[in-house]
């Protein structure tokens, strides 16, 4: 977080002098132990039943019935969901948004990190 004021300083004769104070300061969190933290993710590709990479699909995570991350698949079929805790989720594929299915697996984190899927 970062604050800046303007100060102006008054000099004899009516010479003023104005500078900007600036206070950087860096905020940071301990994390005690026991507690989860949001340092994970999930990356991986998506690919066809002939290894071909799929675009534009959705990868969604769910902890329990909340999503707790989503991206659509880049046209090289790559995803990446960040921010996810050491726990275990149920990561879906699907065409669209609201639409069904095409995979759901269950993944742990850390050990799934790295998560390819293939579509049947």
């Amino acid at each position: 977080m970062s604050l800046e004021k303007v100060k102006t300083v008054r000099f004899p004769f009516g010479f003023r002098l104005a500078f900007v104070v600036s206070l950087s300061l860096s905020l940071g969190f301990a994390v005690k132990a026991g507690k989860a933290s949001s340092a994970e993710y999930v990356t991986g590709k998506v690919t066809s039943g002939q290894s071909s990479p799929v675009s534009s699909v959705w990868v969604m995570v769910y902890d329990g019935p909340q999503i707790a991350g989503q991206t659509l698949t880049g046209d090289d079929g790559r995803y990446y969901i960040g921010g996810l805790n050491s726990k275990t989720y149920t990561a879906v594929v699907r065409r669209q948004q609201s639409g069904g299915n095409l995979v759901s697996s269950t993944i742990t984190l850390p050990q799934n990190r790295v998560y390819n899927i293939r579509l049947p």
